[in-house]
C-alpha cells in the first residue's frame, strides 16, 4: 500500500506541475510568484520528497512504525490541504482587484543611479542592525531577522537597475559588488538556510519583474532556470556543509567550510524534502494518542513569537524543537537543531478538524494578496521587492515550522516596504537622490531602460490579452 502511495504523491506532483504550466501560459499567474515557490515547497518538502522516502525506505529520528495506514491517512490530509488551498487562491483574486482597483495613480520615482544609492544604504542598515541595532533591549531579535531581510532587499534593488541594461558596465559592475556584499553578511553568524536563499531569489525576483518578464516564455524560462540552479547548487553546498558553528563564526569561516561540502549530498537532503513527510506521518501515528491535540498551535505561535521569552516563560514553543527535544530526546546534536514536521504533520498536531481548513484558507488568501499586490504595482521596486524578502520563507512553511515562518514573512515584508520608504525619503531630504513624480514608466524611459535593445519592452504587460497572446507566440515560435 505504501508503495502506492508514493506513486500517488509523484501523480500529485505532477498535476501540480501541469496546473503551474497551464496558469502561467493562460497568463492567468506569473511565472516567477510567491503562488508558485509556495507549491515548489510543498512539492519538495511534502509531495515528491515523502514519495522518494516511501519508495526507497528512508528512515530517520522520526520514523513511522505503520508506514502502509499513516501513508494513506497522509495522502488524504495532504490531497484535502491542495484542494482547499488552490481553491481559496483562486476565488479571492476578484475580491483583492477590487481593493487594489482604488489605488491612486500617481506615485514617486527615483532615477537608476538614485535607485543605486537607495540599495545601498539599505544594505547599510542591514549591518547596523546586525551588529548595532542588535543589542537594543527587548527589539534586538527583531532587528537581526531584519538584517538578512535588509541585504535581500539591497541586492534586489541593485538587479532591478542592472536587469535592463547590462551592457552599461558601471550598472552591472555596481550590481554584482553590491549582490556579493549581500551574500557574505548573509553567511555571517548565521546557521540557517532561507536567509542566504532569500538574497538568491530577492536578485531572481527583481531580474525578472524588472525586465525578463517581457522578453517572452521561452527566453526567460531558459534564464530563470540557470540562476535557479546557480541558487540550488549553492543551497546543496550550505545543506551539506552547515553545522551549529555557523552561528558563532564570521563569513569567511563559514565561507571556507563549502570547501568540503559534498552538492550530491546536498541535492538528496533536499529532494528527500529533508524527512518532512516522514515526520508528518509519526504525528500522525501519535496525535491525539501519545500526545493530545495542541489546537491552533501554529496560530498562537505566530501571534505570542514578538514577546520576549524572558517576559512569558510559557510562551509557546516551536514543534519542530519540541519534538526532537522533549518527545524522543533525540542525542548529539548542537542546541539549536531543530527538524520540519511538516505541514501536514501541524495540521495534524494543531487539531485536524479545525486546521484542516483554517490553514490553507489563510495561506491562499495571504499569498493571493501579495502576488495581486505585485502585479497590480509591477513597475514600482519599493511595492515588488519587499515581496521578494519573503520568498524562502513561503518555500520553507510546508518544511515547517508553519507559524514561526508565516510570521517571518509578514515581517520581512512590513519591515521592507517601511525602511525602503524610510530611506528613500531620508535620502530625498538630505539631497543624495531626487525624487520625480509621476509613473516609474515615465521617470526611466529617459535613463534607457531598454538599453539592450528591446525597443518595445514595457514594464507592465501581465495579466492581460497582451501577455497572453506574446507567451503563445513565444511557445510556438
Amino acid at each position: 500500500m505504501a508503495t502506492l502511495i508514493a506513486f500517488y504523491l509523484f501523480f500529485v506532483a505532477a498535476c501540480l506541475l501541469f496546473y503551474v504550466f497551464t496558469q502561467v501560459i493562460s497568463g492567468k499567474e506569473e511565472l516567477v510568484s510567491l503562488h508558485n515557490f509556495f507549491i515548489a515547497g510543498l512539492i519538495i518538502f511534502q509531495v515528491s520528497g515523502a514519495g522518494l522516502s516511501i519508495i526507497s525506505g528512508d528512515t530517520g529520528h522520526f520514523h513511522p512504525a505503520e508506514i502502509d495506514s499513516t501513508s494513506v491517512k497522509y495522502a488524504m490530509i495532504l490531497s484535502v490541504f491542495i484542494v482547499i488551498y488552490l481553491f481559496t487562491h483562486r476565488m479571492s483574486t476578484g475580491m483583492i482587484d477590487r481593493r487594489f482597483s482604488r489605488r491612486s495613480g500617481m506615485t514617486t520615482s527615483y532615477s537608476p543611479v538614485g535607485i543605486m544609492v537607495i540599495a545601498g544604504s539599505i544594505i547599510g542598515f542591514g549591518i547596523l542592525s546586525q551588529y548595532v541595532l542588535v543589542y537594543i533591549p527587548v527589539l534586538g531579535p527583531g532587528f537581526f531577522k531584519i538584517a538578512y531581510g535588509m541585504y535581500a532587499i539591497g541586492a534586489g534593488l541593485a538587479a532591478w537597475v542592472a536587469a535592463p541594461r547590462l551592457w552599461n558596465p558601471f550598472f552591472l559592475l555596481l550590481a554584482c559588488f553590491m549582490i556579493l556584499v549581500a551574500l557574505v553578511l548573509t553567511f555571517a553568524q548565521n546557521f540557517g538556510r532561507r536567509d542566504l536563499l532569500g538574497v538568491v531569489l530577492a536578485v531572481l525576483w527583481a531580474l525578472y519583474f524588472s525586465h525578463w518578464r517581457s522578453l517572452g516564455f521561452r527566453r526567460v524560462f531558459m534564464r530563470m532556470s540557470v540562476v535557479s540552479f546557480a541558487g540550488l547548487i549553492l543551497l546543496a553546498l550550505v545543506t551539506s556543509a552547515r553545522s551549529g558553528d555557523f552561528r558563532d563564526q564570521s563569513a569567511m569561516e563559514n565561507i571556507s567550510t563549502l570547501k568540503s561540502a559534498s552538492a550530491s549530498d546536498g541535492l538528496a537532503d533536499v529532494f528527500y524534502g529533508q524527512r518532512a513527510g516522514l515526520n508528518s506521518m509519526w504525528l500522525i501515528e501519535t496525535r491525539p494518542d501519545s500526545h493530545p491535540y495542541d489546537t491552533l498551535h501554529s496560530i498562537r505561535l505566530f501571534v505570542t513569537l514578538p514577546i520576549p521569552r524572558a517576559s512569558w516563560p510559557g510562551k509557546p514553543d516551536a514543534l519542530g524543537i519540541t519534538m526532537p527535544t522533549k518527545e524522543i530526546k533525540v542525542r548529539g546534536k548542537p542546541p539549536e537543531w531543530n527538524i520540519g514536521p511538516g505541514l501536514v504533520g501541524h495540521i495534524v498536531n494543531d487539531n485536524p478538524f479545525f486546521a484542516i481548513w483554517m490553514y490553507p484558507i489563510i495561506l491562499g488568501f495571504t499569498i493571493r494578496f501579495f502576488d495581486r499586490a505585485v502585479v497590480w504595482f509591477s513597475t514600482n521596486p519599493f511595492v515588488v521587492l519587499p515581496m521578494g524578502a519573503a520568498i524562502g520563507q513561503f518555500i520553507a512553511m510546508p518544511r515547517g515550522e508553519l507559524g514561526s515562518f508565516y510570521f517571518l514573512a509578514i515581517l520581512n515584508i512590513v519591515s521592507a516596504f517601511v525602511i525602503m520608504k524610510t530611506i528613500s525619503w531620508v535620502l530625498t531630504q538630505i539631497g543624495w537622490v531626487k525624487a520625480s513624480p509621476g509613473g516609474w514608466d515615465e521617470a526611466w524611459d529617459d535613463y534607457g531602460a531598454d538599453w539592450d535593445g528591446d525597443e518595445d519592452w514595457s514594464y507592465d504587460s501581465s495579466y492581460g490579452d497582451e501577455y497572453t497572446a506574446q507567451v503563445q507566440t513565444s511557445l510556438e515560435s
